[in-house]
């Protein structure tokens, strides 16, 4: 469980450590440049993402609670609509002009379903985590920008709306990869 907490803990930070303390992240930037402190963030993300997966498979699988069946078809429609939503952060999107910040509500969706669906311990801790992390960034974007008027679309209506017929074949490419990827599949 550790292991999984680290890689937790570095996501977040790395992420809320740019949003939440802008002035250190440029006083680093300033002293090493911004290709160097990307590079590093990069890594930093790599392995925390690592830390996390090694983690899960290490972690105890001892369940707290049993997701009732109708959870499940629940969780693989709404996942339709996450991934949209993911793929509308583009400049010049029609959704990203509706919503403030599309790309950390689907990741608010994606792991509050998760959390829905997966009653182990390893699971909770995991996506419970995400989940907090997602709305602890969302507050903290908020009070930083300010709440400025959503950007209109500016791309052309195939672009602005591209997110859609992506999301829909992002979605049916990971049902049908889920269990080869994951070991769990979402339709059965």
């Amino acid at each position: 469980m550790i292991v999984l907490l680290l890689g937790l803990a570095l996501y977040a930070g790395l992420h809320l450590f740019t949003t939440a303390l802008r002035p250190a992240r440029q006083a680093i930037v300033a002293r090493i440049g911004e290709i160097p402190w990307k590079a590093v963030s990069a890594i930093g993300l790599i392995a925390s993402v690592w830390l996390m997966v090694r983690g899960y498979g290490e972690a105890s699988a001892a369940a707290l609670w049993t997701a009732p069946g109708w959870t499940r078809p629940l969780v693989v429609a709404l996942m339709l609509p996450t991934f949209i939503l993911y793929l509308g952060t583009h400049p010049g999107s029609a959704i990203g002009a509706r919503i403030r910040h599309p790309q950390l509500t689907a990741f608010m969706l994606w792991s509050g379903m998760h959390l829905l669906v997966n009653g182990e311990i390893r699971a909770t801790v995991l996506f419970g985590g995400l989940l907090a992390w997602a709305v602890v960034q969302l507050i903290l974007l908020d009070r930083r920008d300010g709440k400025p008027p959503l950007p209109q679309p500016t791309a052309s209506p195939l672009k602005a709306w591209a997110a859609i017929p992506l999301g829909i074949a992002l979605w049916v490419g990971l049902l049908l990869a889920h269990e080869w990827l994951f070991g769990v599949s979402p339709l059965a």
